[in-house]
């Protein structure tokens, strides 16, 4: 049930825009009972973070990604293609969510939580530690890259991911040379 109600959820985002969606108007879209949605999610941003997982555990259980053969700015750029991949269906329900979610005061802090954790987990398949200061730094900094990569790929239209590809592989050269971002501690 949870799958139709998310469904239910985007189908009102990406028609009606994030700042105009609603539990009720879902409810009335899938002709599912509100109380199933209040089941499900506690609140709007828990519907983007059910998507963003969903993202996420796609691109963790890809087995070709985990592999310590790659430099990690190489893992890095290989990893977040993938995701990007992973989210492609879902490209006009989040390009209608980006314009908007930042002037949600609600819901803006547990995504921007949420984000950080995306990225954490990101770093891990790329086989870069997350802890203690130089772990919080990267996920910092490859956070802010994602977030601006995802605005330029929510502009690139084109079938290869070309704009997109070359924006974020000149990010995360500027953050190999900024700081010891990308090295893998023993």
């Amino acid at each position: 049930m949870k799958e139709k109600a998310f469904k239910a959820c985007l189908h009102v985002i990406e028609k009606e825009g994030w700042k105009n969606f609603t539990f009720a108007k879902a409810s009335q879209h899938s002709d599912l009972p509100l109380s199933l949605f209040y089941a499900q999610f506690s609140s709007p941003s828990d519907v983007m973070v059910y998507l963003f997982n969903k993202i996420d555990e796609n691109v963790l259980k890809n087995p070709d990604l985990s592999s310590d053969m790659l430099p990690p700015k190489d893992a890095l750029f290989e990893i977040l293609m993938a995701r990007f991949d992973a989210a492609l269906p879902y490209k006009e329900v989040l390009r209608s969510f980006w314009h908007e979610w930042i002037f949600s005061p609600i819901e803006a802090p547990p995504l921007l939580c949420h984000g950080f954790s995306s990225m954490s987990w990101m770093l891990e398949v790329a086989g870069l530690p997350t802890r203690g200061l130089p772990g919080f730094l990267r996920i910092q900094g490859l956070t802010v890259l994602y977030g601006l990569t995802l605005r330029t790929w929510l502009k690139d239209e084109s079938l290869d991911m070309g704009k997109t590809m070359i924006f974020l592989d000149k990010g995360l050269s500027q953050l190999e040379r900024a700081a010891p971002f990308l090295k893998r501690f023993s």
